[in-house]
């Protein structure tokens, strides 16, 4: 390999690289030079996050877009997109962390390089080409949520969801490899664009690669926390510290749904075999979804079902993209509008979920999370902001204009609607009005029921997640009324 071929290999992974030096630097500088400093841990996560995320914007013209690593790295809208919405993702996470670990006694500098490695590994999933390398990437992702989860050592729900979600997720990582390993034994590759070149022209349609598409799906719908894979959610996202919760809802979907977009867009020719569990799988998430998080009275418990139906919105835009031309195996009409709209949502996704998880950072005292309804009961009368900012994002959940939810779910409407998935376009349609109906219970709480107790004492972790809930509600207004400016993100490497 020459210096020339050399660097260009290498000019697809600098962010990745920069977000792992970072990474090391902190777990060095924690052990060995600032050991009583507190705030220079997350200020280098977000210098590299920063640098991070320069070295992707330099890569966002056409120009950039290719491969590299002998074709295993890939360069391109959904790597670009997905890359920045993760990036944005590790900031806000990185804000909501800084005071609200503090508070909480349970500020290390291994959790932002724990950070700092997750969102390298969904950078990874992104930018993968070669299903061994997203392999790769899913378990740098997964491995660092694992010990995150269980971060607050001495709270007993924490340690349980971290034992859970591995446990699971080591079953899931498993279905995944060996549906891997049926895929290269049927076609003689691992390279997504080869797979994609050999069974456009008829080949290595068998039941073997039949069995792997199919288990390669059920390791990813896992991750995505789709029905009936989302037994995990529920209570990790309750045991979990909220920060890491925040983070989790975001980057872990992200990462899952670029990988999703990435396997299953290899595998078009194949749409007539998977498609229609793609369709059962995104009916059940959104319905199955919905109608639980109705039953909930603990916050983040209400939000993980929630996360659950956003799966399912996104299932939909998968499905939309599976149709090809008639006759061929050509992407069909709807392909790229439902691959933007999946993009955009998962952009507005981000903002919202982090958002909402930030107010209630927000309220967090030293000993106590607001995690039950009850607690919000009354909130506008002794604390407005956060009750009005927690108002906006929920609406923004359930889809109600001018918000980029709304915006979101309208684009994936549309693509359904071109792909004649009319029946997938019905039942999101009734689904987000059932959303909405246990997202303004916990508005009529907060602004029309009298609190039970006295208005607490002020809450410590301020800083970090008034900053986030500031980011993310502007950037939910102007992304909601102009959602070009992101939708122009995700054609740049086209």
């Amino acid at each position: 390999m020459n210096s020339v071929n050399l660097a260009a290999d290498a000019a697809h992974i600098v962010p990745l690289v920069i977000l792992c030096g970072a990474a090391c630097m902190i777990l060095l500088g924690d052990a060995f030079v600032w050991r009583t400093s507190q705030d220079a841990n997350p200020l280098l996560a977000l210098l590299g996050i920063f640098g991070a995320l320069a070295a992707v914007l330099q890569r966002t013209g056409p120009e950039a877009a290719g491969y590299g690593f002998a074709g295993t790295i890939a360069t391109d809208t959904i790597s670009v997109s997905s890359s920045i919405a993760l990036l944005i993702t590790g900031f806000l996470s990185v804000l909501l962390a800084w005071t609200y670990l503090k508070n909480r006694g349970l500020e290390h500098g291994e959790y932002y390089a724990l950070l700092l490695f997750s969102v390298a590994g969904a950078m990874l999933m992104a930018s993968a080409n070669d299903l061994l390398v997203l392999f790769l990437g899913l378990e740098v992702l997964s491995f660092a949520l694992y010990v995150m989860a269980g971060f607050a050592r001495t709270e007993e729900k924490s340690e349980e969801s971290s034992i859970k979600y591995f446990l699971l997720g080591a079953f899931a990582s498993a279905f995944f490899l060996y549906g891997i390993a049926l895929v290269y034994g049927a076609t003689r590759t691992t390279q997504l664009d080869s797979i994609l070149r050999i069974l456009g022209q008829g080949a290595a349609i068998t039941p073997m690669m039949l069995a792997g598409v199919a288990l390669m799906l059920v390791g990813l719908a896992f991750k995505a926390a789709v029905i009936p894979f989302h037994q995990w959610t529920p209570d990790v996202y309750e045991g979990a510290p909220t920060s890491v919760t925040a983070y989790m809802a975001a980057g872990a979907k992200i990462g899952a749904f670029a990988a999703i977009l990435r396997v299953f867009g290899a595998l078009l020719p194949l749409e007539q075999f998977w498609l229609g569990a793609i369709q059962i799988l995104a009916i059940l998430t959104m319905v199955f979804g919905n109608l639980l998080a109705v039953t909930q009275t603990n916050v983040k418990r209400m939000l993980a079902y929630s996360s659950i139906a956003h799966a399912g919105y996104l299932l939909v835009a998968v499905a939309a993209m599976a149709h090809p031309v008639p006759g061929t195996s050509q992407p069909g009409p709807a392909h790229d509008l439902a691959i933007g709209a999946s993009l955009f949502y998962l952009f507005a996704y981000t903002f919202m979920t982090l958002g909402a998880f930030g107010v209630l950072v927000y309220l967090s005292g030293r000993s106590r999370d607001y995690q039950n309804l009850g607690d919000l009961r009354g909130l506008a009368r002794h604390d407005p902001l956060a009750a009005y900012s927690m108002l906006f994002f929920l609406l923004s959940l359930g889809g109600i204009p001018p918000t980029m939810g709304f915006m979101g779910k309208w684009q994936i409407f549309l693509a359904a609607l071109k792909a004649h998935e009319i029946a997938l376009a019905i039942v999101m349609a009734l689904t987000s009005v059932i959303a909405v109906y246990y997202y303004l219970r916990i508005v009529w709480m907060m602004c029309f029921e009298e609190p039970r107790e006295a208005a607490p004492a002020a809450p410590v972790a301020r800083f970090g997640a008034g900053a986030t809930v500031f980011l993310a509600a502007g950037t939910t207004v102007l992304f909601g009324v102009a959602p070009m400016l992101i939708s122009s993100l995700t054609t740049v490497a086209r």
